[in-house]
């Protein structure tokens, strides 16, 4: 077997080993140009988590113009954001004569998963700083956008917790331990998984899957510019005996 062959097949062996040890996600790019993440912060810190600065409150001041209120889209401060919320106009509900209120998600102390479940990310309560402020159903959808602690399987589900019962929200990926839903009120909300939370899946994993990926197109990149070099080289006596 040829070098160059050789070479071929232990990159495509070691792009598939790439491949096989990451986590199956959607694409990463929606993780953000900063990635990997900053360690999850939690309200309260689970046994085996490196402690981490206080997770941050997402805040939006929402103007509200004859009656109707802006949209608002907050995002925690976080690398990447433990929560993002997006509501579209006129969605938001606030009592009459209001100029303005302001939206917060804030993390909150955790409360008990449901049965044979695991909180897999802070609960969040997404309220206005006016208890009034409601919101009502309407198209296009408001969507709410939660940040796991982990990458691990299977999928977990964003729920809403409500006097004392958790309900599952229709909930997508997009991310590697990013979760997106269909933003049905106001309320509490949280990353729910069926297993219990294994906080070194996600790190581990992706960077060995990232490790050998790097290293597994690095040597394609290497064996391309030798095949072109090797064949320059043998053009060029080609083209000496023809000009002679």
């Amino acid at each position: 077997m040829r070098r160059n062959t050789r070479f071929l097949v232990i990159a495509l062996v070691l792009l598939g080993l790439g491949w096989w040890v990451a986590p199956r996600s959607a694409p990463p790019l929606y993780d953000g140009v900063g990635f990997p993440d900053e360690p999850y912060r939690f309200v309260v810190t689970p046994a085996g988590a490196k402690p981490t600065k206080a997770p941050t409150t997402a805040t939006r001041i929402v103007p509200v113009t004859k009656g109707t209120a802006g949209a608002a889209s907050l995002a925690s401060a976080e690398q990447a954001p433990q929560i993002a919320v997006l509501i579209p106009t006129g969605r938001l509900q606030a009592p009459a004569g209001t100029k303005q209120f302001t939206l917060r998600a804030a993390p909150v102390q955790p409360v008990q998963a449901p049965d044979g479940e695991y909180l897999w990310s802070n609960v969040y309560d997404l309220a206005g700083t006016d208890p009034k402020v409601t919101m009502r159903d309407g198209n296009p959808p408001a969507t709410i956008t939660l940040r796991a602690a982990t990458a691990q399987r299977p999928y977990p589900t964003i729920e809403r917790y409500l006097n004392g019962t958790w309900t599952k929200v229709k909930t997508v990926p997009v991310g590697q331990d990013i979760y997106q839903a269909e933003l049905p009120s106001l309320g509490r909300y949280a990353v729910v998984g069926t297993s219990p939370l294994q906080l070194t899946t996600k790190q581990n994993t992706t960077y060995t899957g990232i490790i050998i990926a790097v290293a597994s197109g690095l040597i394609v990149v290497v064996l391309v510019v030798i095949g072109v070099r090797r064949r320059s080289g043998r053009r060029l006596p080609e083209e000496e005996e023809v000009t002679k």
